[in-house]
């Protein structure tokens, strides 16, 4: 290499550890906003150019990327954005269906004040943003809501496996929140599962928690069959 290329072990006396984070951040980035999208390629030469930087802590970035689902390696071509199937909709859906039920059941346990002061502020701001048709806000509100259960459930490992089979269809939920009426439609449902956490009645938090996001798997395989995988080539 050059002396004036950029290393990533000794430019600016940064870590290749730094610019694997770097190049990870960026790729993962693009594949959550669709500026790559599903079935497009990138390759570590391409991502290092971008950032100036080695590919070896790129390569080790799209390696992560791989390992987490988001992209798949092709020898001799670089790194596919993963596309979602039918079945891919369904496994995601197992996972979350039988983890975020538990830990809604276990959210009812939790009896600290702070949690549930925040728990009851996402859900009056999902009912904001929903009166006011603010989706972005009404994402975000949605997401603190889960993320106050999750802490609430007290599962660190859970999280993380949710987290993860979450940034697999995010790119697919985008699109299905903006369905119209889907949020009116999801709203009562959270409302009842908010209150049934925070009476402490556990079976039933759980049972909730199942059954809304069966209406979520079978809402969005009815707009997958019938409006998106007719006209796409490998899902989505």
């Amino acid at each position: 290499m050059n002396e004036n290329q950029p290393n990533a072990h000794t430019r600016s006396g940064t870590s290749a550890t730094t610019y694997q984070q770097q190049a990870y951040d960026f790729v993962k980035a693009q594949i959550m906003n669709l500026d790559l999208k599903p079935g497009q390629y990138v390759t570590d030469s391409q991502v290092a150019s971008d950032l100036n930087v080695s590919r070896t802590p790129v390569r080790e970035a799209l390696r992560r990327l791989e390992q987490e689902g988001l992209l798949i390696n092709y020898a001799r071509r670089g790194w596919k954005v993963y596309t979602l199937s039918l079945e891919d909709i369904h496994e995601i859906f197992d996972i979350k269906v039988s983890l975020e039920g538990m830990i809604a059941r276990r959210a009812t346990d939790c009896k600290d004040e702070v949690l549930q002061s925040a728990l009851r502020a996402a859900m009056d701001e999902m009912h904001r943003a929903a009166e006011v048709g603010d989706r972005e806000a009404w994402q975000q509100a949605d997401f603190q809501l889960h993320q106050t259960i999750f802490a609430m459930g007290g599962n660190e490992r859970v999280t993380q496996i949710i987290k993860s089979v979450d940034e697999q269809w995010h790119r697919v939920r985008i699109g299905f929140v903006a369905m119209q009426g889907r949020i009116e439609r999801s709203n009562p449902e959270h409302e009842m599962i908010v209150e049934c956490i925070l009476s402490g009645d556990g079976a039933e938090a759980e049972r909730l928690m199942r059954a809304h996001l069966e209406n979520v798997r079978d809402e969005l395989v009815r707009l997958l069959v019938n409006l998106v995988l007719p006209f796409v080539e490998e899902g989505v």
